[in-house]
């Protein structure tokens, strides 16, 4: 996840693509054989509960092929590395820790362009190498001077986020808007527009809370909590597993579905939970519907809250008209009001990042 390589093959044979061998796979793998869990469960990852690791005194790594014992190895020497062995050799001595150092050192090209294509990726809609886990020589980059003037500018900056957040978001490129022209329709791999996004589950369901001004409860969170402030994914909502936020069960636990599915635009115009936000008495649709404010006001304020703009001369007089259709003011306003903000979150411009 950190370098961005794929040592599978590997693990049975010496890899068709690329140079690492078995025995780098078990070398690298040898790291981790000192380690152990505790917790209750089948195996992890799968457990009932939390699991808990942590460094064992001992464990050891054999080659399937030869039944050698390997010392822990990297993939290839770091120079300023190598004299830094020493301590491996207490038995207390996390080797873990050796590893660490060596995939963070300055000198090592696979951290600072893995970290690097990941927020570019997660900024932009897709890396500059894509997948991000695959940066090899025959999966090139689509514009590697790129990927590797960020590289370096996360390097030289010791590995700060924040400045290469900065620094990709502050571009001319991340600025550019997602409608495509005639000249870069097809394109979806030279960032010659923004890529439409999909927002997260957390982001999401914050953003039908904001919306509906009816809180989500969470077990173990205090009340008005935001998705994005659980502290587990193990707390149980339909609305995250269904829009894809992280699965603990899998491996890796942090990756997450960013793709659309039939089954979330089900559950926007079906979730009985979103209509009960949509309905409750205390929620904004009420608290409109009883208010002095006009047809026209009323729409405006949905629109800023669901789209962050004003609503076009169509989209106003078109909304408005349902509103002011309603016969009398209460039960039917407010039913015209519901009906516009369920519409307004079951439309692209909701779901996706522009």
């Amino acid at each position: 996840m950190f370098l961005g390589i794929r040592l599978e093959c590997a693990k049975c044979h010496h890899h068709p693509f690329e140079k690492w061998s078995q025995h780098d796979f078990y070398s690298f793998a040898a790291y981790f054989a000192g380690i152990g869990r505790k917790g209750t469960g089948v195996s992890p990852p799968i457990s009932g509960s939390e699991e808990i690791v942590y460094a064992a005194k001992q464990g050891t790594t054999q080659h399937p092929t030869t039944g050698e014992t390997l010392q822990p190895s990297p993939l290839f020497e770091i120079e300023s590395l190598a004299s830094n062995g020493e301590s491996n050799e207490s038995e207390t001595f996390d080797q873990r820790i050796a590893m660490a150092e060596w995939v963070t050192s300055p000198e090592n090209p696979y951290f600072s362009q893995t970290m690097a294509n990941r927020v570019w990726a997660d900024l932009m809609g897709r890396g500059i190498v894509d997948p991000v886990d695959d940066l090899r020589a025959t999966n090139p980059p689509s514009n590697g001077p790129l990927l590797e003037a960020l590289a370096n500018h996360f390097r030289d900056s010791g590995f700060d986020i924040k400045q290469l957040i900065r620094a990709i978001t502050s571009s001319a490129v991340y600025a550019l808007q997602s409608t495509p022209s005639d000249r870069n329709v097809a394109d979806t791999r030279n960032f010659s527009r923004h890529y439409r996004q999909r927002l997260r589950a957390e982001v999401l369901l914050d953003a039908v809370v904001a919306i509906s001004g009816v809180d989500d409860e969470f077990s173990a969170m205090p009340d008005g909590a935001l998705a994005k402030q659980i502290w587990t994914h193990r707390i149980s909502s339909q609305f995250l597993d269904t829009f894809g936020r992280p699965d603990p069960n899998q491996d890796p636990p942090c990756e997450r579905q960013e793709q659309t599915t039939v089954t979330q635009a089900l559950h926007l115009m079906n979730s009985k939970p979103i209509q009960a936000k949509i309905t409750s008495d205390s929620g904004r649709a009420a608290e409109l519907a009883s208010s002095e404010l006009t047809a026209d006001e009323i729409v405006r304020q949905l629109y800023l809250s669901a789209y962050s703009r004003l609503p076009s001369p169509e989209e106003l007089k078109f909304a408005t008209s349902l509103i002011d259709s309603s016969k009398e003011e209460g039960a039917q306003r407010r039913g015209a009001i519901e009906d516009l903000m369920w519409a307004l979150l079951n439309t692209p411009e909701f779901m996706f990042k522009d």
